[in-house]
């Protein structure tokens, strides 16, 4: 005669099912976010790239930094957008927002896009991100755009750091998960900010791109 499982061995099979999904669906949520941010990620840097491309093309150079966007900012308008020079212009002209200066001195006011702080991956305070001027993208994406002396030496010529949340202010708010640097070379390549992937765990996330994509455009840290 046929016998069914006892009360007891459907008990130990649902605790060994239990165990196992402990033990495996932590990770698959994390692989599942990752890859969610990676695409954001992709769709940011391929936005930046685009932007560089255009606007060289738009004003006939083989140099960014002999556009707009290359010269120091002269904004009339900044919470409208209107700008003829530097980041504002560049930001609000060849990018889709729907948040314009958005990060003022690093303070999130109402209109603000971006979290009030980091953190990096390792659990370190990462700051505020800021910039000469900042947008919302109509992805949710916040960038905000520096331009500055490299290292501060005034004989090393002008270079445009662009810091980014791919999610805006949603979480996790962490430094190399959904925020980026890249810098912006002289032929308008979009560059990770540091080259070093071993540097991806400090405060300002440089290298996880790199990291990122050497993988293949995955986030295995």
């Amino acid at each position: 005669m046929k016998k069914g499982f006892t009360l007891a061995e459907v008990l130990i099979t649902l605790g060994i099912i239990g165990v196992v999904a402990a033990l495996t669906i932590p990770a698959i949520m994390k692989n599942y976010k990752n890859r969610i941010l990676v695409t954001q990620l992709q769709k940011v840097y391929s936005q930046i790239s685009d932007a560089t491309k255009s606007i060289m093309n738009d004003e006939q150079t083989n140099n960014f930094y002999s556009t707009s966007a290359g010269a120091i900012q002269s904004c009339t308008d900044p919470n409208n957008g209107v700008c003829e020079t530097g980041a504002g212009y560049f930001l609000n002209n060849y990018f889709k927002t729907v948040k314009k200066n958005c990060v003022i001195a690093g303070t999130p006011n109402e209109n603000s896009c971006v979290a009030p702080e980091y953190k990096s991956i390792d659990g370190r305070d990462a700051g505020k991100i800021n910039g000469d001027y900042c947008i919302q993208t109509t992805n949710g994406a916040a960038i905000c755009m520096t331009l500055a002396q490299q290292n501060g030496n005034l004989n090393t010529g002008l270079i445009a750091t662009l810091y980014f949340d791919v999610n805006g202010p949603s979480e996790p708010n962490i430094t190399g998960r959904d925020v980026f640097i890249v810098k912006i070379n002289p032929d308008g390549s979009v560059a990770d900010f540091d080259s070093d992937k071993d540097n991806c765990s400090n405060p300002h996330s440089g290298g996880c791109i790199t990291k990122i994509i050497e993988a293949g455009w995955k986030m295995e840290y």
